[in-house]
């Protein structure tokens, strides 16, 4: 009688044939076998240790050289598996999703054809167990075990210089490192969290925010170089500036001193006229009129190039789309329509003639949710709150001395439950579920896995919520019976498909049996606005066709 093992070593299939005698003899031999075969108690087809410095990139291989239709894949992050990314292909279309979590913030990446996971610029946070869980036609899993180390010196990695300048005179704040050819540069005046330029070597695009009333008009870049040159410099223009450059994921900093210019001082002649009682108060009452009449001018001046519409407010729920209309009934020739993120004061859309194009914005936070209609209307589609903010539309034409402005005022908010512990509560998505749809529910700031729902079948992942969850096959409905304080925070939903990926988000929380709020001991909260913004990429994405 005998047994077969199937076992992958090395990436090589052996086959043992293990006789199942009572001689312990033959138990020695395998035992040396599989010793010969460099199978380690430390590392195994199953388990793959990883090390890096703080600050480099790793990458964690699925070993698959494409992904076919009817695979998905997903990675989980630390020892509650909270779900940071999935990829899934289905009729020739891949979806995927990267999480939102502050702690991978603008670093994760996923490879569409491989599904391999990149960690960019990595910190000592980011060490700790990845697993991987790939579903064709059986489930398989792989744990990498990631060790991050510190860097021995931080001054290695960032460069620091600092520049004096006198009031008036130009400043020009020039990168020393090299710069790579899809190296995406932004600089930003650290001091008010400004982004003044951005600029994309690959694409050789560049974008200057001048809007800035701080750096209105003052700003210039060397297209060449890379430079960042201010005119015209004022005292508030010192602080700290910082140059991000991505791609080789160097920083440098600038630390910029402008000096006021002396004071001439007065002239014995100055002195003289002072003293004379009579000419003081005339020359400040010419001084007064005359400062009045600049500004009135002014006035008329800026009111002449500028027509404003009254400030439209929206407001929606996080999942929901929203339109803002130019108000035109049709777009001419000549029109140039602009809409800009006040917010990040980067323009985010743009219509010029037959061109038509949109931004993923300074920070990723649009990416796959902008588009534009054939009267210039700007939609945001499968809306986050970090959508919500101050969005001005300028529409300008050669047959106009005066742009016309209109600004929106969107509002975007989380659903939210009350329940008392103890009791049940149901999360209502109002969405049709399709069939070959994934589900996904995640609770917490960490993306904890929840529950999953796919063609293979429901499963429950966390012991937390066990037999406590049920779930609407036709429409994603969650309900958590016997509710507990613990309970209280943010519960995700993702549903993907080979179309989009539709997002909601409920904020629940769970009142004792007298009536008050669970204290914030226990009470768990995320960061809606400043927690979920990126500072580079991989936000909620669309489902792309490869």
């Amino acid at each position: 009688m005998h047994k077969t093992l199937n076992n992958l070593i090395d990436g090589h299939l052996y086959e043992i044939k293990i006789l199942l005698y009572k001689n312990m003899w033959h138990t020695l031999m395998l035992a040396l076998f599989l010793s010969l075969a460099g199978v380690s108690g430390t590392e195994t087809d199953a388990t793959k240790s990883v090390s890096v410095i703080e600050g480099d990139s790793v990458t964690l291989h699925t070993n698959v050289t494409e992904i076919l239709n009817g695979d998905n894949i997903l990675w989980l992050f630390g020892p509650k598996d909270s779900l940071i990314s999935q990829i899934g292909r289905m009729n020739d279309f891949t979806t995927f999703f990267v999480t939102d979590d502050v702690r991978f913030r603008g670093r994760l990446q996923v490879d569409q054809k491989s599904g391999s996971l990149t960690i960019r610029n990595s910190r000592i946070r980011h060490s700790g167990q990845y697993k991987i869980t790939m579903t064709r036609e059986e489930i398989m899993s792989k744990i990498f075990i990631v060790n991050i180390s510190a860097v021995v010196s931080d001054t290695d990695r960032v460069k620091s210089v600092s520049v004096s300048v006198k009031e008036g005179d130009p400043v020009t704040l020039n990168p020393d490192a090299e710069i790579h050819k899809d190296a995406l540069m932004l600089w930003r005046f650290v001091e008010k969290g400004i982004l003044l330029a951005k600029v994309d070597i690959e694409t050789n695009k560049t974008s200057l925010y001048n809007d800035n009333e701080r750096f209105r008009d003052r700003l210039k870049l060397d297209h060449q170089t890379g430079s960042l040159i201010i005119k015209n410099t004022r005292i508030t223009d010192s602080g700290l500036y910082e140059l991000q450059i991505r791609g080789s994921e160097s920083l440098q900093r600038f630390f910029v001193s402008v000096s006021a210019l002396p004071d001439p001082g007065l002239s014995p002649g100055a002195i003289a006229g002072i003293c004379l009682g009579v000419i003081v108060p005339l020359l400040l009452l010419v001084a007064a009129a005359g400062a009045l009449l600049y500004y009135r001018h002014r006035i008329s001046k800026l009111k002449s190039k500028i027509t404003v519409t009254d400030e439209e407010k929206k407001s929606l729920m996080e999942g929901d789309s929203v339109t803002l209309s130019t108000g035109l009934t049709e777009i001419q020739r000549d029109h140039m329509i602009e809409w800009w993120y006040e917010g990040e004061g980067s323009l985010i859309a743009k219509i010029n003639g037959e061109s038509r194009e949109t931004s993923d914005g300074a920070d990723g936070r649009f990416r796959s949710k902008l588009s534009l209609n054939a009267k210039g209307d700007l939609t945001i589609s499968n809306s986050r709150t970090i959508h919500s903010g101050l969005y001005q539309l300028k529409i300008s034409s050669s047959n106009t001395r005066k742009p016309t402005y209109k600004r929106f005022s969107v509002t975007i908010t989380v659903k939210s439950k009350q329940v008392q512990e103890g009791e049940s509560v149901t999360l209502q998505i109002e969405a049709q579920i399709q069939r070959g749809d994934l589900i996904l529910w995640t609770f917490g700031a960490s993306n904890l896995l929840v529950i999953r729902d796919e063609l293979t079948g429901t499963e429950s992942i966390h012991e937390d919520f066990r037999n406590r969850l049920e779930l609407d096959h036709q429409n994603g409905d969650l309900t958590i019976r016997n509710i507990t304080v613990k309970d209280s925070g943010h519960f995700k939903l993702q549903i993907i498909n080979h179309q989009k990926t539709t997002f909601r988000r409920f904020n629940v929380t769970v009142t004792v049996s007298t009536g008050n709020q669970v204290s914030d001991s226990v009470n768990v909260v995320m960061p809606l606005l400043s927690g979920d913004a990126a500072d580079g990429e991989n936000q909620q994405q669309e489902t792309t066709p490869l």
